[in-house]
C-alpha cells in the first residue's frame, strides 16, 4: 500500500471568527453556557440567535370528551417570552440577539436554522450529571456535533464556570486519529491557538493493533511537519504532538492529558458512532463532553468514508474508534 500524505481541507475562516452564533436552549437556559456564548458574541461583534425548540404534542390537553387539543400559539408565545430576559441581557452587553422559537424535533430544528441563518458557530449546553437525564448530552448534541457543518461548542455538566474562568483559550487540546490523518480539527485548534496566542497539544492517536497497511504515510513527524507547514509561524514553538495508543481508556486519557496540561478548550473530530457506542453513551465524544472541566469543540469530519481506505473494515474498527473520529 503506497503511504499517502495526510489529508488537508481548509478552515474558514467564518469557523476562527464568527459572525453568526446560535445558542440553542433549553426551556431553562444553561447559565454557564448562554454566559460562554455572550462573551464569545461580543469578542467577535457576532449576532447572537436564541434558538428554543419544544415538543408540540407536550402542549396538548384533553377535555371531558377525550379531544386532544395543541395550544401551539400559547406555547410559542411562552418559549419566547422565556427567552426575552437572554435577548435583554446581550442588549444590555452590546450584542444583537435574535429570538427563534421553533416546534419539533430539537436536533433537527438546530440544523435546519444552522443553514437557513447561516449559523457560524453552535453553543450547546447542559446542566444535568446524569448520562441519561438530560437533552444536550445524548442523542440531540451527538446528531447536532456529527452532522452540522459549523464546529459545535458543548459546555457539558461539569464545565467549569466562565464568569470565573476566562472564555478565552490559553491552552488547547486537539485530538486526531491515525485511521484517516484528517487534520482539519487540529488545523482548527492550530488557527484558534494563534488567533489568542494560545499553546497547541496535539494527540494522536493510534490503534491499539500493529497494521502497517493502515496509514503508513501517517506517522506522528509527518503530522508535525504538516502542521508546522499549514499553521502560523507564531504558533510553531507552542506545537506538541504526542502518539497515545487508542484503546478503550483513551477518553479518560483525552481528559487526563486536558487536566495535566490545564487545556481550557478541547477540539474534536466528530465520526459517526458506531450503533452500540451511541445507543450505551459510551462514544468517546459523549464520554468526553460528560466529564470535561472546559467546553469542548467538535467539527464534522470532512473526509468521505470512502476515501479511509478500499480495503479498511471500518465497522470493524468502529469500537475503539467509538464516535469520535
Amino acid at each position: 500500500m503506497k503511504p499517502r500524505k495526510p489529508n488537508l481541507p481548509s478552515v474558514e475562516s467564518r469557523w476562527i471568527r464568527p459572525s453568526t452564533i446560535l445558542f440553542a436552549s433549553e426551556a431553562r437556559p444553561d447559565e454557564r453556557a448562554f454566559t460562554y456564548a455572550l462573551a464569545t458574541a461580543r469578542e467577535f461583534g457576532a449576532k447572537l440567535v436564541l434558538l428554543h425548540v419544544f415538543d408540540v404534542l407536550a402542549t396538548a390537553t384533553e377535555d371531558a370528551a377525550g379531544v386532544r387539543a395543541i395550544h401551539y400559539e400559547n406555547a410559542l408565545q411562552r418559549a419566547a417570552e422565556k427567552m426575552e430576559p437572554l435577548k435583554k441581557r446581550a442588549a444590555a452587553a452590546g450584542v444583537q440577539a435574535e429570538i427563534v422559537v421553533r416546534a419539533g424535533i430539537a436536533a433537527s430544528q438546530i440544523l435546519a436554522c444552522v443553514h437557513e441563518r447561516s449559523i457560524d458557530r453552535i453553543i450547546l449546553g447542559t446542566r444535568a450529571p446524569s448520562r441519561v437525564g438530560k437533552f444536550f448530552v445524548g442523542s440531540v448534541a451527538e446528531e447536532v456535533l456529527r452532522s452540522a457543518a459549523v464546529p459545535v461548542v458543548t459546555l457539558g455538566p461539569n464545565a467549569l464556570d466562565p464568569k470565573v474562568h476566562s472564555h478565552t483559550p490559553h491552552r488547547v487540546l486537539c485530538t486526531i486519529s491515525h485511521l484517516n490523518c484528517d487534520l482539519q480539527p487540529a488545523l482548527l485548534a492550530g488557527q484558534l491557538a494563534a488567533m489568542h496566542g494560545a499553546e497547541l497539544t496535539v494527540l494522536h492517536l493510534v490503534p491499539p493493533r500493529q497494521d502497517p497497511d493502515l496509514d503508513p504515510g501517517c506517522s506522528t513527524a509527518t503530522l508535525e511537519a504538516e502542521l508546522r507547514s499549514q499553521l502560523p509561524a507564531s504558533v510553531h514553538s507552542r506545537i506538541l504532538v504526542r502518539s497515545l495508543p487508542a484503546d478503550s481508556l483513551i477518553a479518560d486519557e483525552i481528559l487526563y492529558q486536558a487536566q495535566q496540561r490545564q487545556s481550557d478548550l478541547i477540539v474534536l473530530g466528530a465520526h459517526p458512532a458506531s450503533l452500540l457506542a451511541t445507543i450505551t453513551r459510551q462514544g468517546m465524544v459523549n464520554q468526553v463532553l460528560s466529564k470535561s472541566l472546559c467546553p469542548v469543540m467538535t467539527l464534522k469530519h470532512a473526509v468521505a468514508q470512502k476515501e479511509i481506505s478500499p480495503s479498511f473494515d471500518y465497522l470493524a474498527e468502529s469500537n475503539w474508534l467509538a464516535g469520535i473520529f
